[in-house]
């Protein structure tokens, strides 16, 4: 292992997050990431790129019911949970209302501040269990220190973590008997998958790109073979190979070690698509659950596969 190499992309894992919940809460914005109760309905300015839309309908329409899936599974598990690169923590604060104790862990302290903040303001009291928050690299705890957990959960995690194989037995060891483990991970887009986000992304507004420069894209793609769009990675993603390396590792874990309730795949061009069209928002939400409607029937169809992944198991 590169030390130079690992300790460079830690650091600058904290700062692409630092940076990106910085850019979501200016002018006291609550992204969805932070608080999926409260958070504050936003459509950037015209020139305003770097902000982008926080829109609870939006995400109720598109992907609110496999998260919420996700959340009531923990919660009919009730009990000590383990919340895994949680990000601003929207996960673990409506778990704790719903009175789970909840330990979330994140090596951003932008982003901890800011589900501290969440947690400090939460007005949703009745029923509340416990919730703390740690900012650690999650590799440096001791998570066998922990006692009576029944769950784990990841949401967009574990493939950031770069010993993985070692944190995964560590939380297996950790994890009660019985108890449930939850990974999301967002696996990448198969060709076809991707083809067709492009072609709807190039045929409905889109939100901070106009159709000349749309078109200029295309046809810098044709005579010049310059991507139309580019996927975003963080330089921990970047350095544990996403949907490479880490992805097959988070399979052999959860097919091979524990007991697989259920898999479902969702999102397999709807997400991005849904999520950037401009409009009216009659418009928007309506091409929104057209959109979803079709991208859920093609991936049952097996025609399209998904481009995220949750699985769900137990300890035996």
């Amino acid at each position: 292992m590169d030390k130079t190499f690992l300790k460079n992309s830690l650091e600058g894992e904290k700062e692409y997050f630092n940076d990106l919940i910085r850019n979501r809460v200016t002018n006291n914005k609550i992204p969805l990431e932070a608080d999926y109760r409260r958070a504050t309905f936003h459509i950037p300015k015209k020139n305003d790129k770097w902000n982008e839309i926080i829109d609870p309908k939006m995400f109720k329409i598109v992907e609110g019911k496999y998260r919420y899936d996700i959340l009531n599974r923990v919660i009919k598990k009730s009990g000590n949970v383990l919340d895994i690169c949680c990000g601003p923590g929207a996960t673990s604060l409506e778990l704790a209302r719903h009175g789970l104790n909840v330990k979330g862990f994140d090596l951003s302290s932008e982003v901890i501040t800011m589900a501290k903040k969440m947690k400090d303001e939460n007005p949703y009291l009745d029923n509340f269990g416990s919730l703390e928050y740690f900012c650690q690299d999650i590799n440096s705890i001791n998570i066998q220190d922990e006692k009576n957990i029944s769950t784990i959960i990841g949401i967009s995690a574990f493939h950031h973590i770069y010993d993985l194989e070692k944190f995964l037995k560590n939380c297996y060891n950790t994890l009660e008997k019985g108890g449930l483990m939850i990974t999301l991970d967002d696996i990448g887009h198969t060709k076809f998958d991707q083809f067709l986000k492009n072609c709807l992304l190039f045929i409905l507004p889109k939100y901070g790109l106009s159709y000349k420069e749309k078109f200029k894209r295309l046809y810098r793609y044709f005579f010049y073979g310059k991507p139309i769009s580019n996927e975003m990675f963080s330089p921990m993603e970047l350095y544990t190979s996403k949907h490479g390396a880490s992805m097959k590792i988070i399979e052999n874990f959860w097919f091979n070690k524990l007991k697989v309730e259920k898999v479902v795949y969702y999102g397999a061009f709807s997400i991005q698509v849904c999520n950037s069209i401009k409009g009216p928002d009659w418009f928007r939400y309506n091409v929104a659950k057209i959109l979803t409607c079709i991208d859920r029937m093609l991936i049952k169809l097996k025609i399209c596969k998904g481009f995220y992944r949750i699985i769900y198991s137990t300890k035996d």
